[in-house]
């Protein structure tokens, strides 16, 4: 696997390989992909030179764009982002999740071509991408056809996709991946280079044989090695933003800024340039500095809440309210957000009580295993809510409440509403918000 560092100075140097793959983080993996390019060509030559495409476009756009000469006597570079999309098996929600960036970002007809690529297996045209308008298919359609489903709140931009792609009267760009692959291997023209970045493709993929034979293949990935956000590995971004200014990350400043910010790698880059402009002449930045600095806008605690509350993990829940008492230092605006965590956790399983209680399938004496929980029981759960026009749940987040719901007794989750709701009354009456969180928390994982 090659290294960025050698890579960008053999560019550096003009000798650059003719293809590149980077893999990983979409910030990681976009950013080497651009100090490549920019290796690569010259400044004076990157507007005419340094073209810039979505996978979107399909093989043959990108193969048309490599195999065309260069206006100028300078080096060219092709970049194709999410090229995940050549793959021939892709992950449905992140195809999904990458077409709502690319709309936002103004860019329709990259949105409306992934989309519609993504559409194709299952016979769906443009009509079919106005998700919940009348006639277009509904959540579960989309997830047995598809293999991932929109949100209620991507019905705007998905219908404003849909009228578009219509009028420019779009279809799915044809697969040929074969023109792009026999292109590169007889050889493309003199001092071009086509960089293609993708967050995975299969080990036995043709672009990855090709990088691997003809160029090189490079991974940029922040590792997390545990389950906690104290275990993402961030050192590799945190060197790159801070070496141009002469600055390290104290070890706690480190923790610190990644309990703020969670695992939004661009967020953590960017946070890192105002830290390293507050720093000063110092050095070191230190933990006081990230307290000086970043706001805390993560928001995953009150996932891990959850969980902790479902699992009766006590220990958990109270070092997630302690951390966001550390880091807001005023118990008055955690306690409430903290309560409405606890009281949507117990209504949660409250309702999977009831909706497992009801399955024959589920009732069993025996916990059923997750493949056969997926087979005899979550086609029921998805009919069930379809038919109510409610949001189904991911298999395994369905599995997870079915397994809660076989720990504890209906009766408990039931006295810990009242708990909740007798919590509410006295934070509003001047109760002590950290007392009374503690408390709270230690009868409901009791």
């Amino acid at each position: 696997m090659a290294e960025l560092d050698e890579l960008l100075e053999a560019a550096a140097q003009g000798k650059g390989k003719p293809v590149y793959l980077v893999e990983g983080d979409e910030f990681l993996a976009r950013g080497a992909a651009r100090e490549l390019a920019e290796a690569l060509v010259p400044e004076k030559d990157r507007a005419l030179n340094l073209i810039s495409l979505d996978a979107s476009a399909g093989a043959r756009e990108v193969t048309s764009n490599v195999m065309t000469v260069a206006m100028f006597a300078a080096p060219k570079a092709v970049v194709v982002e999410g090229a995940d999309a050549f793959a021939e098996e892709v992950d449905a929600g992140r195809e999904l999740a990458r077409a709502r960036e690319l709309w936002q970002g103004k860019r329709q007809r990259d949105a409306a071509r992934r989309l519609l690529k993504l559409v194709r297996g299952a016979g769906w045209g443009a009509a079919d991408l106005a998700f919940g308008a009348r006639g277009a298919p509904a959540a579960a359609k989309w997830r047995k056809e598809i293999g991932a489903a929109p949100d209620e709140s991507d019905r705007a931009w998905l219908q404003e996709l849909s009228a578009w792609a219509e009028e420019q009267r779009l279809s799915a760009p044809p697969e040929d991946l074969e023109v792009l692959v026999k292109a590169v291997e007889r050889g493309l023209p003199p001092r071009t280079h086509l960089i293609l970045v993708a967050e995975s493709l299969p080990p036995k993929h043709a672009l990855v044989r090709l990088a691997s034979e003809k160029g090189a293949h490079l991974r940029r990935r922040a590792e997390r090695r545990g389950r906690g956000i104290e275990a993402l590995d961030i050192s590799e971004l945190t060197a790159e933003a801070l070496r141009p200014h002469g600055k390290k990350l104290a070890r706690d400043a480190e923790l610190e800024l990644k309990q703020r910010l969670g695992d939004d790698l661009r967020l953590i880059a960017t946070e890192l340039e105002k830290l390293a402009l507050h720093a000063g002449e110092r050095a070191l930045i230190s933990r006081a500095d990230v307290e000086a600095v970043v706001a805390p806008v993560r928001e995953e605690e009150f996932f891990a809440l959850a969980e902790a509350v479902g699992e009766g993990d006590l220990g958990r829940a109270l070092q997630l309210f302690h951390d966001e008492l550390r880091r807001k230092a005023n118990a008055t605006a955690v306690a409430l957000p903290f309560l409405g965590g606890v009281a949507g956790s117990v209504r949660r399983a409250l309702a999977d009580h009831a909706r497992y209680s009801a399955l024959p399938a589920a009732r069993g004496a025996r916990e059923l295993r997750y493949d056969e929980f997926q087979r005899s029981v979550f086609p029921e759960v998805e009919a069930e809510l379809s038919g109510k026009g409610q949001k189904v749940p991911n298999p395994y987040v369905a599995y997870l409440g079915y397994r809660r719901a076989r720990r504890k007794p209906r009766a408990h989750w039931r006295r810990a509403l009242v708990l909740c709701a007798e919590a509410d009354a006295a934070l509003k009456s001047g109760a002590d918000q950290r007392l009374l969180v503690e408390r709270l928390l230690t009868e409901v994982c009791a």
